[in-house]
């Protein structure tokens, strides 16, 4: 776990590192902290905790008490039983292929208002390229994408890249290493966290995206607003 928590090893790198040393093992076991874990390796296996069995695999492991941190308490990963069902079944329309091909123009409206920015930013340079940070750029069009198609709200993170929905967005989707050892420090003495009232994010974080989901919501019932995204 030491790499993991340093930096040094993704932990994706340390499940994998695992997972290839033991090529003729069905399954393989590791610690996190005190916590004993299981790497399954078996096909078989797989499908019977993912398929056959699955009414007895169902639960996820507590992370962070949903009381204290429902931003990332209230996810599809942290909830259990009938209340994970029915988040389910709540979220699965919103990714049919149907409800897809309705949120498609909201997707190119943010790749044409890209292309757009881009051959602007190209014009002003005086040159006939430009030098981009690929992953910024493409973090931004991804931002830009879930805002129209989750909240509803047009943001133009190439234009303004200071924008407040970027920043709190960076800050929720970015685990520096205070939030993986909470993480993790969660995972493995739940009881910790909970006794200290522990939370991921800040009061900031958590206000700000509740707060848009509210008033986006109550905005629509007042002026009857029908658009076909997640919110809908």
């Amino acid at each position: 776990m030491l790499p993991t928590l340093t930096g040094k090893e993704h932990l994706a790198e340390n499940i994998n590192r695992l997972y290839k040393a033991f090529p003729n093992e069905r399954f393989v076991g590791r610690f996190e902290f005190t916590k004993p874990m299981l790497i399954v390796r078996d096909l078989e296996l797989v499908k019977k905790i993912t398929i056959k069995d699955f009414e007895h695999f169902l639960d996820h492991r507590v992370f962070i008490d949903e009381k204290k941190d429902p931003l990332f308490g209230r996810n599809l990963l942290s909830l259990k039983g009938q209340e994970w069902k029915d988040m389910r079944s709540t979220l699965s329309p919103a990714f049919t292929s149907s409800k897809m091909k309705l949120m498609l123009p909201f997707m190119a409206e943010v790749g044409d208002q890209l292309v757009h920015t881009l051959k602007d930013s190209i014009k002003k340079s005086n040159t006939p390229y430009l030098d981009l940070d690929t992953k910024d750029l493409c973090t931004r069009y991804a931002n830009d994408v879930i805002a129209t198609c989750t909240f509803g709200l047009k943001v133009d993170s190439l234009s303004d890249p200071d924008n407040n929905f970027y920043k709190q967005g960076l800050i929720a989707a970015t685990f520096k290493f205070k939030q993986l050892l909470l993480f993790f420090l969660g995972s493995a003495f739940p009881w910790i966290v909970k006794r200290l009232n522990i939370k991921l994010f800040s009061e900031q974080t958590s206000s700000f995206f509740k707060n848009l989901v509210l008033q986006t919501m109550e905005d629509r019932e007042t002026r009857n607003i029908l658009r076909p995204d997640m919110i809908h």
